[in-house]
């Protein structure tokens, strides 16, 4: 199997594993990713896949091994305003609130573009979940390369209310409140990277320089203020960022 047809052979089976609640995103035999040129590949190939479509983007800056966090969005994204379908493990969903910047302005590929320009081309900011699955078997040991290529657990976002642009940029921190019946979580969270568009200004400049533009209505999520989150599924769930905004929704098994 020559190099081309085996990263095709992969990316068939991740994207495979999107639309099954028995996700198994393993590589079967004789597949493997060694690299991250192959893993970014996997990533485009999928994006075909996808009939082409790509909603936005995941993102933290560089880990300090200088590992790659960057994945792209293959679902469109939920409203707030309705109940949600997930993939569930335990009649629970797997959250991770963040801040999700929607673009207003495509920025084309091979540019190199300054914050200022980015922070222009952002036309809004908003709350919003990040919904995790794990799709690897539980004794089944992935490689960063092949997390990275399946899309880094990422099965969509949720979109929430907006968030005025100037407090989203300013949001090292947030006290967030998590509600399901009588039961509430309250927490100060704080961001990853100091502040949610630090990845934003990496992931745009890293992307373009890949040949990938970035287009209007496009979200990118940057990272999440307290890690994974566990909730229960049919319960109203209220979802408040202190000062920031809050919202109601109820998850349900996909």
């Amino acid at each position: 199997m020559d190099n081309s047809t085996h990263i095709q052979a992969i990316a068939r089976h991740f994207i495979a594993q999107r639309d099954t609640a028995g996700a198994q995103s393993d590589l079967p035999t004789g597949l493997s990713l060694t690299c991250l040129e192959e893993s970014l590949a996997v990533q485009q190939l999928m994006i075909a896949l996808n009939n082409h479509q790509v909603f936005g983007w995941k993102c933290l800056l560089p880990l300090d091994d200088g590992s790659i966090i960057l994945a792209p969005l293959l679902s469109k994204p939920h409203s707030s305003t309705q109940t949600c379908k997930a993939y569930t493990h335990t009649n629970q969903v797997r959250v991770e609130p963040e801040i999700a910047f929607v673009f207003a302005q495509d920025l084309l590929a091979r540019g190199c573009y300054s914050d200022e320009q980015i922070d222009n081309a952002v036309g809004k900011a908003h709350m919003a979940l990040e919904l995790i699955q794990n799709r690897f078997s539980d004794d089944y040991q992935p490689t960063h390369f092949e997390k990275l290529a399946d899309g880094l657990f990422n099965q969509g976002i949720v979109i929430g209310p907006e968030i005025n642009k100037a407090d989203a940029f300013t949001a090292a921190q947030i006290e967030l409140s998590i509600t399901q019946n009588a039961h509430s979580n309250t927490q100060v969270g704080k961001h990853p990277c100091g502040l949610a568009q630090a990845p934003l200004y990496w992931a745009v400049n890293y992307l373009t320089q890949l040949g990938v533009d970035i287009k209007a209505g496009q979200v990118f999520i940057t990272g999440s203020y307290c890690g994974v989150i566990d909730l229960d599924t049919d319960i109203n769930t209220v979802i408040s960022y202190a000062g920031l905004g809050e919202f109601n929704i109820t998850f349900s098994a996909r």
